[in-house]
């Protein structure tokens, strides 16, 4: 990847890295990289099927509730949440922080990059 690193040591996913006090006590001990949890591929498919599945299911009985639900486009379904947290991570340590991004599907986190691309333009 072509980071330059003090030392072998690279601490793997794992759930240390969703602290920056843990993160920080792996920098302490001497990993050159931190390699931040993963984010799954169906993790974020399972959170927007079950949105579409409360949001849908009962549009026909009680059609003037849905007015209480903001519109889909103001739900937090990406991996926002995870990107931030790698910024604070890079903004606490001095060594690389490096994503884990665990896909199920073929071309699934590219299709997600360029669905969230064009919403964003």
């Amino acid at each position: 990847m072509g980071l330059k690193l003090k030392n072998p040591i690279v601490a793997s996913a794992s759930p240390l890295s969703k602290s920056i006090d843990a993160a920080r006590s792996l920098e302490d001990a001497g990993a050159s990289a931190v390699v931040c949890y993963s984010l799954f591929e169906e993790q974020i498919s399972h959170e927007a099927n079950e949105l579409v599945y409360y949001l849908e299911s009962t549009a026909d009985s009680y059609a003037e509730a849905l007015s209480y639900f903001p519109e889909s486009g103001d739900y937090n379904l990406g991996p926002e949440e995870y990107v931030n947290h790698i910024r604070k991570l890079k903004g606490a340590l001095s060594i690389p922080v490096i994503g884990s991004l665990n896909g199920v599907s073929n071309g699934g986190w590219i299709n997600y990059a360029k669905k969230n691309r064009r919403r964003r333009s």
